[in-house]
């Protein structure tokens, strides 16, 4: 299991993990970045906003950049919605 670097990320982004209970908005497991779903090419104003970040496992993270934005950014936008709504 990777071991996570906490004292390298500041408090809004521990808070994003927590939002999720550290674990990756696609599959569950234990997440060890954050995802910017629309790149800072594309969002440049709000690419780095809470909304816009989520945890994700490493093979996720590899998923999501070989599929590219255009396919990845509506699944996982739809993803973290959906895993926010459950909490509710």
């Amino acid at each position: 299991m990777p071991a996570l670097q906490m004292e390298l990320w500041i408090d809004e982004e521990i808070e994003i993990f927590k939002q999720f209970n550290f674990k990756c908005v696609r599959c569950l497991k234990l997440a060890v970045t954050l995802h910017e779903i629309r790149p800072k090419s594309l969002a440049p104003k709000t690419w780095m906003k809470p909304e816009n970040r989520i945890p994700i496992c490493a093979k996720c993270h590899s998923w999501a950049h070989d599929r590219g934005t255009s396919y990845s950014a509506p699944i996982l936008a739809e993803l973290r919605n959906k895993r926010l709504n459950a909490k509710s």
